[in-house]
């Protein structure tokens, strides 16, 4: 199976972000452009017109060049499938583990990618308990400030200690 290919699914990641991209402009103004796509992924129209024409053979969207993109149903529920992918993802790096928004988007488009249904399913289970549970959040963000401030004072204490020698 090709690197680039997800466990099971024919799309490769490139593809998944394609297909991504036009839910996204899709749901929000009916139908998608190549150079709305192009400008979303920051890729050249001609790539887009590319992409375009496999995910039409794989029968994800309806394409005829110079037309409208429109979304099939097989296309939709794909898409759904790596927004709701990425979705848990980002919530678990950005809400639970703190990390910056734009920096847990890129990893979370990554993860996306790289983990089989089976193990996502997991990640999904695990998010949602951990959101739902309100304390266990503030416990968990209580102890990673309290390690962070263990490890600044750590640093301090060492730049402290290499002055002084």
């Amino acid at each position: 199976m090709p690197k680039n290919i997800r466990h099971g699914n024919p799309l490769t990641a490139a593809m998944e972000d394609y297909l991504e991209a036009i839910y996204h402009i899709v749901q929000r103004y009916g139908y998608a452009r190549s150079g709305q796509i192009s400008k979303r992924l920051g890729v050249h129209k001609s790539t887009v017109t590319t992409a375009l024409h496999h995910l039409q053979v794989q029968g994800y969207i309806e394409y005829e060049p110079y037309q409208e993109v429109r979304i099939t149903p097989k296309g939709e529920l794909e898409a759904k499938g790596i927004v709701r992918r990425h979705d848990i993802f980002f919530r678990l790096l950005h809400n639970l583990l703190e990390i910056e928004k734009d920096e847990a988007s890129k990893l979370a488009c990554e993860l996306e990618h790289a983990l089989p249904p089976e193990v996502v399913d997991r990640f999904v289970q695990l998010v949602e308990k951990a959101l739902k549970n309100k304390n266990a959040i503030a416990t968990t963000n209580a102890k990673i400030q309290k390690y962070k401030i263990k490890k600044n004072k750590l640093k301090t204490e060492k730049n402290t200690e290499t002055i002084q020698n």
